[in-house]
């Protein structure tokens, strides 16, 4: 029996936090074991095999095997809940992609409808013409780009962009800040 403890050491502590959480259940698994008791044990296993041998008068050994499957139970009941709020953090993610890529479609749409308005209410000679003719042919480029692209390659691309171009960018951004911050006055 010696030998056999030797082999399989039990874990000294369980951490604050976890063991905060755990001392519920503790109570439910052990009725005898007090607040005060788990106060002491403080998520010490030594000390819980030692409690449950005072309260209920196990052996060392039977005491360490029943706390280690409750502690056991407790872990695969926790990766469990984990394992469901990260299933359900993906699908919200991919629920959020899904209507990123819906609106950057939709812009798309409206940026051609844009673009159409323009080329059919500019003069078509003359520098108005030429800059209507410029800014549609944009308009219609980045269309089909936001129609084409979905929401992670966009990312991917606005990245690489300013990856490419820091200082361009970062210029932009403030030019955009300047007109956001003039227009709510």
């Amino acid at each position: 029996m010696e030998y056999e403890r030797k082999q399989k050491p039990m874990n000294d502590n369980i951490n604050a936090e976890q063991w905060t959480t755990m001392r519920g259940d503790v109570k439910s698994w052990w009725g005898m074991v007090t607040d005060s008791d788990l106060d002491c044990i403080a998520g010490r296993k030594d000390q819980m095999v030692r409690r449950l041998q005072e309260a209920y008068g196990y052996e060392r050994n039977y005491a360490e095997q029943e706390v280690d499957r409750r502690f056991k139970e407790f872990s695969e009941k926790s990766s469990g809940a984990v394992a469901h709020l990260t299933s359900k953090a993906q699908e919200l993610g991919a629920n959020a992609a899904d209507k990123a890529n819906d609106a950057a479609t939709a812009v798309g749409d409206k940026m051609e409808s844009l673009a159409v308005a323009i080329r059919a209410n500019a003069p078509s000679e003359g520098r108005v013409g030429t800059a209507a003719s410029t800014i549609a042919d944009g308009l219609t480029s980045a269309s089909s780009y936001l129609r084409d692209k979905k929401y992670t390659n966009l990312a991917k691309d606005v990245t690489g962009l300013v990856r490419t171009y820091p200082i361009h960018s970062l210029l932009i951004g403030v030019g955009v800040g300047y007109l956001l911050a003039r227009r709510t006055r």
